[in-house]
Parts: structure tokens; C-alpha cells; sequence
């Protein structure tokens, strides 16, 4: 939820009042007193905007280095100002040394890098700090906490600021401090958009989800003294009754009387017979010669 930076007056007078009625309220129980408030900017929200050349350059930041990068964002708020929303026209990276797990910014080679582009307008327009964390949570570290605290301390009344932690998956940290509407949006309070395409693009997305289905599989499993049954195997129908026939179901209905007239010695199961390969199962006592002769998935277990 969105909270205000700065306290006013209207804060101040809520805090003292809310402040005197726990002192009438409270019993020290060790001689200590604690006093606590939260403030809130009732159900505020803000969009972030990155231009498609902006998120790009972004993009390509965060896939192509294996190590933590910082960058700056060129920023602006729209122009109705009344709504709460920003947007990143271009990134810039600057002097920095980095690792696995960090980044340094070179105080020296920063300054020479603000001084050598200090006609670029761009460089008038930095409301944006950014800093990927490769394949780990975007969750700031202490670090990243000062660090924000300090950008925050050199801000004017009429500033506003962007902190944005990614890592490759493509998660983030969001935070905008606008200290001209007195408010902070953080995470879920912000949404990131890419503008004059986020439409389409969210659209294009749902679409693919309705497309894409997930593949299940079923665990295989020994299906008992004869037969198997496992991934793209053949499963033994189930049987009320008596061994299983597997040309049962052509011996059905009117065909019976086509059934030849001797009928063969009945076969009998070998007790603890387990499957031991194709060939096994075939010269097993469940068929004979002539009936896996003619079995449709005679080739499945290497036919003759």
C-alpha cells in the first residue's frame, strides 16, 4: 500500500494526537514505553512506462551480463499530472565495478563520466537508479537500502525517483518515491508497462496461455505377473474373470461361430514369472506360437 515520505502537518497532528491517547492507554510493564503509527495514501497506484527502445536496452542488460550491472534511467513524469504515472525513455549505463553479488560505483570515473556529458540532456532527466541480481531474489540487500536512502536524502520537493531491482527471470523490486505528491509506491503498488504497446503485448500473451497446455505424465508401474504398464507400454485390459484373452474381443458377438472348433490346451501362469525383456514375455506361457503370431502388437516385441 502507498505511504506518504514527508510528514506534514496534518501527520504531525494525527501522530501527537494518536500519541497522548496510548499514553493514558499504557501500563509500563518494564519501564519502557513503545509508540508505533502507520501512514497510508488509501489505495494509490502508479504506472511505470518504459518506451520499446528504453526496455529494450534493459533487456539486454540483464540477459547478457553474467555479473550484477547498475544503470541510471532517463525518467519524466506524463504529462496529466494528476495521474501517477512515469516514464523511462532511455537507459545509461555508468562507471562501476562489479561481481557476482555486487556493484561498485567508481566515485572518480562517475564524476568525469557526469562532466563529459554535461550538455546531454538526457543527463538532466536521471529520476532512475536500476541493478539486476542475476539469478537471485531482486530483494534489496542493506546495501541497496542505504544506497536508496541516500539518493532519497539529495532529492528536492519537486523530485521524483525510480529504484528497480531485476534479476533474469524477470522479476523486480519496484519502488517510486514522488516527493512532490508526498507518496511512495512500492511493488504492488507499481506496475510495469512498455508504452504504446502493453495492449497488444498483453493480449499476445493471454492468447499464448490459451494455446500452451501443460504435458502430464503418469508414473510407471509393474503390472503384476504378466504385463506391464508404463509410458507409451502396452497395459493389460482388466478382467473380471479368467486369464486374459487378447483375442477376446474378436470372439465377440456373431463372429463366435467363426471361432476354430479346437480349442487349445489352456495356459497356465508360472508362478513369480516377471517381465525379463520382450523376447521373455513373448516365449512366456501366456501366448503360444500360433496366437502371438497373429497379435496386432506382435511387432512391439520384436515379431517375427
Amino acid at each position: 500500500m502507498s505511504k506518504p515520505i514527508k510528514m506534514t502537518e496534518q501527520y504531525l497532528e494525527e501522530c501527537r494526537r494518536d500519541f497522548e491517547k496510548a499514553l493514558s492507554l499504557t501500563k509500563l510493564a518494564d519501564g519502557k514505553l513503545s509508540f508505533t503509527k502507520t501512514f497510508t495514501c488509501e489505495n494509490k497506484k502508479a504506472t511505470v512506462y518504459f518506451t520499446p527502445e528504453a526496455w529494450a536496452k534493459m533487456v539486454m542488460l540483464i540477459k547478457e551480463f553474467d555479473k550484477e550491472i547498475a544503470w541510471h534511467g532517463v525518467a519524466s513524469r506524463v504529462e496529466n499530472e494528476e495521474c501517477d504515472d512515469y516514464v523511462i525513455s532511455d537507459i545509461l549505463v555508468y562507471p562501476q565495478t562489479v561481481s557476482g553479488a555486487s556493484v561498485e560505483m567508481d566515485t572518480e570515473e562517475y564524476a568525469k563520466w557526469i562532466m563529459d556529458n554535461v550538455e546531454d540532456d538526457r543527463f538532466n532527466n536521471i529520476h532512475m537508479q536500476g541493478h539486476s541480481h542475476v539469478n537471485m531474489a531482486p530483494n534489496p540487500s542493506s546495501v541497496d537500502l542505504n544506497h536508496q536512502e541516500e539518493i532519497l536524502n539529495m532529492l528536492g520537493d519537486e523530485d521524483f525517483y525510480i529504484f528497480m531491482i531485476w534479476n533474469k527471470s524477470f522479476v523486480s523490486t519496484n519502488k517510486v518515491y514522488d516527493l512532490k505528491k508526498n507518496i511512495l509506491f512500492e511493488d504492488k503498488d507499481v506496475t510495469v508497462k512498455i508504452l504504446g504497446g502493453s495492449e497488444d503485448l498483453d493480449a499476445f500473451l493471454k492468447s499464448a496461455k490459451e494455446m500452451v497446455k501443460t504435458k502430464s505424465y503418469t508414473p510407471s508401474s509393474y503390472g503384476g505377473s504378466y504385463g506391464y504398464s508404463g509410458y507409451g507400454g502396452y497395459q493389460q485390459p482388466k478382467s473380471s474373470s479368467g486369464p486374459y484373452n487378447p483375442l477376446a474381443s474378436q470372439q465377440s458377438g456373431d463372429k463366435k461361430d467363426e471361432v476354430k472348433s479346437e480349442k487349445k490346451e489352456k495356459t497356465k501362469t508360472r508362478i513369480g514369472a516377471g517381465w525379463a525383456g520382450a523376447d521373455n514375455y513373448r516365449q512366456g506361457t501366456l501366448f503360444d506360437d500360433d496366437e502371438y503370431e497373429g497379435w496386432p502388437y506382435s511387432g512391439y516385441f520384436g515379431g517375427r
